[in-house]
């Protein structure tokens, strides 16, 4: 049964308007609403929604009655787009009558807010989807994945005792390489970038009202190099090209490399290579994550939209890939949806759209913590047969 289908109360919904932005809390189905905001995002948790309203509901002629704590839904027409709680209602009186506001967390406010808990603290022989899913169930969440995401084994993984479970599940998706957000019916899922595509695009001229674009060189390098972590001795003074020559000899083993093609101007960028990447697999694919990632970062479109959906009727979602074609671009580009606002107002309604590439969020490339752990043993051990070879040298007076 839906969640309007066993409402005690209806105040003034109408199953006929798809955008009918409809609170479904203590047996109520609210709408009508004086202003909207839901905000939904790739880096936005808990997902959220301001909502303001007469206290007092002529229609029904009662007082709305509603507290912090409790469970609720917000829908679009009939679309879910939050399930949570009320975790602030604010009431402003004058003459006109008592307006009153709420605004509404998804269920993930308690994986943000509340510390992690767990039978043991130190995991070993699981997956980071079973990791993720074993600090949510606690606090009444349930975390799924797709297209394999989270699949990645952890062989251990330790928790600290301060950390808040979003913190744990953030640290063990990068990991494993998938991001996790908010879902409307108020899981976490674990996903890759890029995860749907849109059925239409965002065309300035047609559905794009307003656009504005960011570019940047700011944290973008030239040449990202990955070198060994090891003390550089220096034999004659750092200038000139001997000191270019020392530096490529630490460098030179790894062979990771990768340029920004548009940085034109020498910007170089060092980075350490992780203590038990075998080969330098990880630190090869680091190096063009880093790149990448400082590209996407760089490159930010933000658009209000005349419409809170797609052509095919589906509203805006975050990690959708989506066409933008602008009047100045030859052809349409395909950026992802970082994160989506629902907004309506005294000048009507409009989805505001935070677009980046979708390297912007392609997770970074670790070694797993197994690896690091039996570098770091192999590395002492090689350290604690030196001590036998020292005590036989010879003093020599000088």
């Amino acid at each position: 049964m839906s969640a309007l289908s066993d409402a005690s109360d209806f105040v003034g919904w109408s199953s006929d308007d798809q955008d009918e932005v409809s609170i479904h809390v203590s047996g109520m189905t609210i709408s009508g609403w004086q202003d909207v905001s839901i905000r939904l995002g790739l880096e936005v948790m808990p997902a959220t929604a301001r909502i303001a309203f007469t206290e007092y509901q002529p229609d029904g002629g009662y007082t709305l009655s509603i507290d912090p704590g409790m469970r609720c839904q917000v829908l679009i027409g009939k679309d879910l787009v939050i399930t949570g709680y009320v975790s602030v209602v604010e009431t402003d009186t004058d003459r006109s009558g008592n307006l009153m506001s709420m605004e509404i967390d998804s269920l993930s406010i308690d994986l943000i807010e509340c510390s992690a808990e767990f039978a043991t603290y130190q995991m070993s022989s699981t997956n980071a989807l079973a990791i993720c899913q074993q600090v949510s169930r606690p606090r009444g969440v349930t975390v799924t994945s797709i297209q394999a995401a989270g699949a990645t084994d952890i062989q251990q993984f330790s928790v600290i005792l301060s950390e808040t479970a979003y913190e744990v599940m953030e640290r063990v998706c990068r990991l494993a390489g998938c991001i996790f957000y908010d879902q409307p019916n108020g899981t976490v899922l674990l996903s890759p970038v890029g995860a749907t595509q849109a059925s239409s695009g965002l065309i300035e001229g047609e559905n794009i009202e307003h656009i504005s674009t960011r570019r940047s060189l700011r944290g973008r390098f030239s040449e990202i190099r990955a070198i060994i972590q090891n003390p550089v001795v220096l034999f004659t003074p750092p200038d000139g090209e001997d000191y270019v020559s020392q530096m490529d000899a630490v460098s030179a083993p790894v062979n990771a490399v990768a340029t920004d093609p548009g940085v034109t101007r020498a910007r170089p960028l060092l980075i350490p290579v992780e203590l038990g990447d075998a080969d330098y697999a990880v630190a090869k694919r680091r190096v063009q994550w880093e790149v990448a990632r400082r590209y996407g970062r760089s490159q930010v479109i933000d658009l209000i939209c005349d419409s809170w959906r797609d052509k095919s009727g589906k509203l805006w979602a975050p990690n959708t890939l989506v066409q933008v074609k602008r009047k100045s671009w030859p052809t349409a580009q395909i950026w992802l949806i970082a994160e989506v606002e629902f907004a309506r107002g005294e000048d009507g309604s409009r989805a505001h759209i935070t677009l980046m590439p979708p390297e912007a969020f392609a997770p970074e490339p670790l070694l797993l913590p197994m690896q690091s752990n039996e570098a770091v043993a192999a590395a002492n051990s090689s350290v604690g047969d030196t001590g036998a070879d020292r005590t036989s040298v010879k003093q020599t007076d000088i």
